[in-house]
């Protein structure tokens, strides 16, 4: 059975991450609270996905799969499409909906295989170097961990399933006393009722950019990290193993 020996465990919320809820997810979090609590651009993480989804792709935490549902078709060197057959998304969550909704959207464009994993437990469950590309977005700020530093398994096992030249993109809500980020009210208020600890929804309150950015620097030799309102975006390059 997988472990994490470098802190705790998730707990999965089937109630949260529902079917129903899953439905709602677009309109409530993509449209409106990265609009007005986050001040996430969705245009610039739908331009990551454009540009660095690999045909072969692992999706951390997909939700309802929005973006990587919405990303273009990959094209060969020519220019012309790749075919399904020859695209294959692994998709990683501890909760049953998200991949069986992501599963069900994404059949037609690729291999899709599901993996009910806690991103916190190791090993996860694919080889070494088996991915072109990783996306992990707004994950980290909802598993458990005193800091960054004690979600490190998310950061060591991306850099050992990613091939020696693909890349690792991502984002997460740092907590809202971090000096770094641009937390409105709207956003503080919200941190702190997501972050009570009977409701299970976010445990960022002591997520720091600064840790963050030693986590990656740490897996990877190539990190690009700034800052999106409440959240971290980065793309990182060169797996360290």
């Amino acid at each position: 059975m997988p472990e994490n020996s470098l802190g705790p465990v998730s707990a999965p919320n089937p109630r949260l991450y529902s079917p129903r809820n899953l439905k709602r997810y677009r309109r409530l979090v993509v449209g409106l609270s990265h609009r007005f609590a986050w001040k996430v651009s969705n245009t610039e993480i739908h331009a990551l996905y454009a540009r660095y989804v690999a045909p072969t792709h692992l999706e951390v935490g997909p939700a309802d799969g929005h973006f990587l549902v919405n990303a273009p078709d990959l094209t060969g060197p020519g220019g012309e499409p790749v075919s399904p057959s020859l695209r294959q998304v692994h998709l990683l969550d501890l909760n049953p909906a998200p991949l069986e909704v992501c599963a069900r959207l994404l059949r037609e464009r690729a291999q899709v295989i599901t993996h009910e994993h806690d991103v916190l437990a190791t090993p996860w469950p694919l080889a070494d170097a088996s991915v072109g590309s990783v996306a992990m977005f707004h994950v980290l700020h909802c598993v458990p961990g005193a800091s960054i530093r004690h979600k490190r398994t998310a950061f060591s096992e991306a850099a050992r399933v990613l091939s020696e030249t693909g890349v690792f993109i991502g984002s997460t809500l740092l907590g809202a006393d971090d000096p770094h980020t641009r937390n409105n009210w709207l956003a503080r208020r919200l941190q702190t009722a997501y972050n009570r600890p009977d409701r299970n929804i976010f445990h960022n309150t002591e997520d720091r950019l600064t840790d963050l950015r030693a986590m990656l620097d740490l897996h990877f030799t190539d990190v690009q990290l700034t800052v999106m309102g409440s959240a971290a975006v980065w793309v990182a390059r060169g797996p360290s193993r």
